[in-house]
């Protein structure tokens, strides 16, 4: 009997007696490797140590398990630390979960602390991170005790007033002891106070401190806040009270900026006595009611009115300096119904370079700076020095146009004046401005003058030039 393959055609018996494919392995080519050996982990413990300081704690942490040689480099390397960007813990009150998280890491890590950043701990807890800090040579330390309906009261412990290794301290809500030693804060360089009581002696018994900042603060048992400093350079001070302050700049013979917050010049009282050093000057509001700069008090003596201008009493005082010939740069803030007093301001500095005004909508927009008061005001000494001057919230009104029309036509050396316009700016505007401003009989050829659409409307004190050329 034949057998069942050879019954078959020739074409199916090729077909049956195809031989099945073997599969052929593929070479799977590997990863490449490195050329050479780990370079970063031959570092030297101490660029390494820098290289982990600048990274988030989370990041720098992780970093342990990359190799053994990596393990123990967090542990030695200068911490920085702020409790409030860790994420918190929903099986854990606020700030309980905080507090367990730093503790933690306290526990473990053994280098020193560059920065440490603690917000609502209470007393008890805040002495005991705070100690360790001192120990390890903190260098930037901020403490916050109180924010909005929430506030532990917390006193400075005496060693973190003796801490030489501190450079920078920021406080919220604390509060100074009664007693202080004759020297604290032996090598501190700046200091920020927010809600905090300045105590008198303080600011002479730091004597390194270079810079100031004031925020809601005032001095002991409501008195002005009195500023004497033979290190200070540069301060600001912004109050958001409602209530009159007042600042008296007794003695800083090395103070260089003086910055008053926009909101706080309209209600504090700024008495600069002796500062033989200030280049940078604002805001300074020209509608004070009482504002003495050197031998120079300008008092408003009579309550304005709709009918009746203001007065003012331009009086000598006894100080140390006749006028603030130092100043460089300085910012004032300004309302067309009181702008008769910006001459009388300005005499005060004979040597100002630049000038920026803030000019901020009033309740009357009756003009009190009428055509030829400046002339009546006689020479001013500092358009001899006089470069650049910027105005903000301009508007052109009558007030406007005379006061530049001023230093346009007696700028000797005027180079620019900027116009950051609340109105909108047409080519109209322009030329309509440039003709009132009689630019054509400007006394430096030099002059440009330069519009801008100011649709922010920013009012923060800086050197408004800078920020916009």
């Amino acid at each position: 009997m034949a057998s069942a393959t050879a019954r078959l055609s020739p074409r199916k018996r090729k077909r049956e007696t195809k031989p099945t494919p073997v599969a052929v392995p593929v070479a799977v080519p590997e990863p490449p490797r490195p050329d050479g050996p780990d370079l970063i982990s031959q570092l030297p413990d101490s660029i390494l140590h820098s290289i982990l300081s600048l990274l988030p704690i989370k990041d720098a942490v992780r970093t342990g398990v990359l190799s053994s040689r990596w393990s123990p480099l967090w542990k030695a390397a200068p911490l920085r630390l702020d409790n409030s960007s860790f994420d918190p813990n929903p099986q854990l009150p606020p700030p309980y979960w905080s507090w367990v998280a730093i503790f933690r890491i306290f526990d473990s890590h053994r280098g020193p602390i560059e920065s440490l950043s603690l917000t609502l701990f209470t007393p008890s807890e805040m002495d005991r991170f705070v100690e360790s800090a001192v120990q390890r040579g903190i260098r930037r330390l901020n403490l916050v005790a109180s924010y909005r309906k929430a506030a532990y009261d917390y006193e400075l412990p005496a060693f973190l007033l003796l801490c030489n290794s501190l450079h920078h301290l920021s406080l919220r809500g604390c509060t100074f002891p009664q007693a202080l030693l004759p020297s604290i804060f032996p090598n501190l360089r700046e200091l920020r106070l927010s809600h905090v009581r300045l105590p008198t002696d303080l600011l002479s018994k730091c004597g390194s401190l270079q810079t100031l900042y004031l925020t809601s603060s005032r001095g002991e048992s409501e008195t002005p806040i009195d500023i004497s400093s033979q290190s200070l350079r540069k301060l600001v001070f912004d109050s958001y009270s409602k209530q009159p302050t007042e600042l008296i700049i007794r003695d800083a013979p090395n103070l260089e900026s003086l910055m008053i917050g926009q909101e706080t010049t309209m209600l504090c009282k700024v008495t600069i006595l002796n500062a033989p050093k200030l280049q940078l000057l604002g805001f300074l509001n020209a509608n004070s009611s009482a504002l003495q700069l050197g031998a120079t008090l300008i008092e408003r003596h009579e309550e304005p009115s709709i009918i009746f201008p203001p007065t003012f009493r331009v009086t000598k005082t006894p100080c140390h300096m006749s006028m603030l010939s130092s100043v460089k740069t300085l910012a004032i803030e300004v309302e067309g119904y009181f702008e008769k007093t910006i001459p009388h301001l300005l005499r005060c500095f004979p040597y100002l370079e630049n000038l920026d005004i803030l000019k901020y909508e009033g309740n009357c927009d009756k003009c009190y700076l009428t055509k030829g008061m400046c002339e009546e005001q006689g020479s001013l000494c500092f358009l001899d020095h006089l470069k650049t001057v910027t105005v903000k919230g301009f508007s052109g009104d009558q007030c406007d146009v005379e006061l530049l029309r001023y230093l346009v036509v007696h700028g000797k050396v005027l180079r620019k004046i900027i116009l950051l316009c609340s109105k909108h700016i047409s080519k109209k505007f322009v030329e309509t401005k440039k003709r009132q401003f009689c630019i054509e009989m400007r006394a430096s050829s030099d002059l440009v003058l330069v519009f801008f659409r100011d649709t922010k409307r920013s009012i923060h004190f800086s050197l408004w030039n800078d920020m916009i050329l």
